[in-house]
């Protein structure tokens, strides 16, 4: 046996016990947030666990303990001589507002819904055969959509497309309009509400996230949306619409190949594509380096992305961090298209591309 290093070995039980660390902060963090404990520490902080208990009506002693990991885990703030808790105003925008654009509470719900996959997933190791978005059930879906709440919901029609010239005005008049891989369509219904006149089909397979599309369809009242199980109804052969959009949909899909020349078929001559993906660079080294929630993003394609890449016959498995800059130039211009431009917006997890036939 080789001789051992103890600062080494201080060191590998201290990182790998942050990892288990890690798997229960998920747990934990994710009660709080069904429970609306960072909300409450927002809004009436500071607190003690019995100010809390007041507040919400739940238990003191589990209260109490929850305060305790989260301090732990850094997640909180606590006044050891007033032993009160808070929550300062940079973690409150990760951890307890939805509508910001650091929010990240949505992916403790993505998280516990693909670790039951694990013995799964070791079996794909051996297969080389993924999971749908659907094999990990409901949850994820709600994970995945509550992740991207502000992008979708907030800054696609306020900050994104008004990067494009002319195409406010062509929705205002009226457009055609497809969403594909919409997902619980929040961008479908983002857009549809600014632009009524408009028509929206929001595509999709996973049958959690149209449960998901046609509960927030409901609930919005919005009559210029239909949405079409791609299985069933694919994308039209022949030019039918005026504008598409793929938001973290090319990286995950098995044959990305297949869906860029479609969406190509399916566009008019002068039709636009905005394809919008996760931020990742060419290079395993430049992920490392540039890409802050690379640990993170290659954990969730393991267990959620690229799993799906590659969970039918043949699949690409591109991955989280697969469809750089690089790779969605070549797929795109091999699917037909002509002409590729990086939308200027600075988002630390997102790069936005418009796409021309």
């Amino acid at each position: 046996m080789p001789a051992i290093d103890r600062d080494k070995l201080t060191h590998y039980i201290k990182l790998v016990g942050g990892s288990v660390a890690a798997g229960f902060n998920c747990a934990i963090s994710a009660v709080g947030d069904r429970l609306g404990l960072y909300k409450v520490l927002v809004e009436h902080g500071p607190l003690n666990s019995d100010e809390m208990a007041d507040k919400t009506s739940l238990s003191e002693r589990w209260l109490r303990e929850w305060l305790r990991h989260q301090r732990a885990v850094g997640h909180i703030d606590w006044d050891s001589a007033a032993d009160r808790f808070s929550i300062c105003p940079e973690a409150a925008m990760v951890l307890a507002n939805p509508q910001s654009p650091a929010f990240l509470a949505g992916g403790f719900d993505a998280v516990l819904a693909a670790a039951p996959a694990v013995p799964k997933v070791a079996e794909a190791f051996r297969t080389g055969t993924g999971m749908s978005y659907d094999d990990h059930g409901a949850g994820c879906a709600c994970g995945i959509e509550r992740l991207s709440a502000y992008s979708k919901k907030t800054a696609l029609v306020k900050d994104v497309l008004p990067l494009i010239g002319g195409l406010g005005e062509s929705l205002a008049k009226g457009a055609r309009v497809a969403d594909v891989g919409c997902g619980g369509a929040l961008s479908t219904l983002a857009m549809a509400r600014a632009f009524p006149a408009s028509e929206f089909v929001g595509y999709e397979i996973s049958e959690h996230a149209l449960a998901r599309a046609r509960a927030n369809l409901a609930e919005s009242g919005l009559k210029n949306v239909r949405f079409a199980n791609a299985a069933e109804e694919p994308l039209p052969g022949k030019a039918t619409y005026d504008f598409v959009t793929t938001f973290d949909v090319i990286h995950d899909t098995p044959y990305p190949d297949q869906l860029i020349s479609a969406i190509r078929a399916s566009l008019k001559p002068d039709g636009l594509w905005l394809c919008e993906d996760i931020r990742s660079y060419p290079t395993f080294q430049e992920n490392l380096e540039k890409q802050p929630l690379s640990a993170m993003l290659y954990g969730f394609s393991i267990l959620v992305c690229m799993s799906s890449g590659l969970s039918a016959p043949g699949g690409a498995g591109l991955g989280t961090l697969g469809f750089s800059e690089p790779v969605a130039r070549a797929m795109t211009a091999a699917g037909g298209f002509t002409r590729f431009e990086r939308l200027d917006y600075d988002n630390p997890f997102n790069s936005y591309y418009l796409v021309r036939p």
